[in-house]
C-alpha cells in the first residue's frame, strides 16, 4: 500500500490516522476500512516495511529502511505531473465512474452525520431507486442502453 508508505515517510501513525488521513486528503474518496488497513499493515510489517511499537495501548508504524528505500523508489520512478495515490481518481469512463461514487458516498455520509431521521430516510430512498435503476442498467442488452428511468 504505497499510500500508507507515503504517509510513514512524513511521520509515525497508527491504523486509525491512516486511515483518516487518507480520507482527508483524497477529499473523502477515499476511506479504507479498518479491515483493509490492518491485513496491509501487518503486511508491510512482515516485509520488513515498518516497525510497529505500542504507545499508550496503541499499534503505532514507522518506516523501516527497507519502507524508506521502497518510497524512495517509487518518487523515482513517479513523473512530476502524476498525482499522489489519494488524488488519483483513475483514469478515463471507469476512473470517472469512480469519482461520481465517491461524491455520492461522501454525500451520504454526511447525510448519516448531519442530516434529521426524515433527510436519512429520503436518502435512504433515493439510494434504493438508484439501485433500481444501476441494475437496469445491466440487464440491458449492450446494443440497447437502458434509459434512466426504465427501472421505475
Amino acid at each position: 500500500m504505497t499510500a500508507a508508505l507515503l504517509l510513514l515517510d512524513e511521520r509515525p501513525m497508527h491504523g486509525y490516522e491512516l486511515i483518516t488521513e487518507l480520507e482527508a486528503r483524497s477529499d473523502g474518496r477515499w476511506r479504507p476500512s479498518p479491515g483493509t488497513m490492518y491485513p496491509a499493515l501487518n503486511r508491510m510489517e512482515e516485509r520488513g516495511l515498518v516497525d510497529v511499537e505500542e504507545i499508550d495501548g496503541k499499534r503505532q508504524f514507522s518506516l523501516t529502511e527497507a519502507g524508506r528505500t521502497r518510497v524512495a523508489e517509487y518518487r523515482d520512478a513517479k513523473s512530476d505531473d502524476e498525482p499522489a495515490p489519494w488524488d488519483d481518481n483513475g483514469h478515463g469512463e471507469r476512473g470517472d465512474l469512480r469519482g461520481a461514487m465517491a461524491e455520492l458516498v461522501g454525500q451520504a455520509r454526511q447525510i448519516g452525520r448531519f442530516g434529521t431521521p426524515e433527510q436519512v430516510e429520503q436518502a435512504k430512498s433515493v439510494l434504493a431507486d438508484t439501485k433500481r435503476k444501476l441494475y437496469a442498467i445491466l440487464a440491458a442488452e449492450p446494443d440497447e442502453p437502458a434509459e434512466p428511468g426504465d427501472a421505475e
